[in-house]
């Protein structure tokens, strides 16, 4: 797929597509991060082990500090999905997280993209990524109360690119 490349990026970050030998640091801070339940660590992994999915991941030094999952929404001409994104909590408030998002918004641009569509947790620990996603120029779209268990609403985003 055009547009698959590295990239250097301010602050000494590369982002680059996933390979294979990304996927214990990738494990590691979907755990280290404390956000993620057993159970949304195991389906993010199996996403990244499906391979049916664009990966993309940001080093700094050599070390993988982030990744992000993407792909294109079945059955739309333009929307893409954020599925996953997770930035190590040792390279949180850096731009770290900014950096990816910004590289993935341009890679959906390059692929004729028009708008990314996100889904995140409604609960009050999930604040600092809803603000995270907001800053970055997402709408909220919609919620849909008790989505993922009682009290735990499923709050969409959108961003026409």
């Amino acid at each position: 797929m055009a547009g698959l490349h590295s990239q250097a990026c301010p602050m000494g970050l590369t982002i680059r597509p996933f390979e294979a030998s990304d996927r214990d640091a990738v494990a590691g801070m979907l755990v280290d991060c404390a956000a993620f339940s057993d159970e949304e660590v195991r389906v993010a992994l199996e996403m990244v082990d499906c391979r049916g999915y664009l990966l993309f991941v940001i080093e700094e030094d050599g070390a993988v500090r982030g990744y992000a999952c993407i792909d294109r929404t079945p059955l739309t001409v333009s929307t893409w999905h954020l599925y996953w994104i997770c930035v190590h909590p040792g390279a949180q408030r850096r731009g770290v997280g900014t950096s990816l998002q910004q590289y993935i918004e341009d890679f959906i641009r390059s692929q004729a993209g028009e708008r990314v569509v996100l889904e995140t947790s409604g609960r009050p620990d999930y604040e600092r990524t809803r603000r995270f996603y907001e800053r970055s120029g997402y709408e909220p779209a919609g919620r849909i109360r008790d989505y993922y268990k009682p009290g735990d609403d499923c709050v969409l985003y959108l961003k026409v690119l």
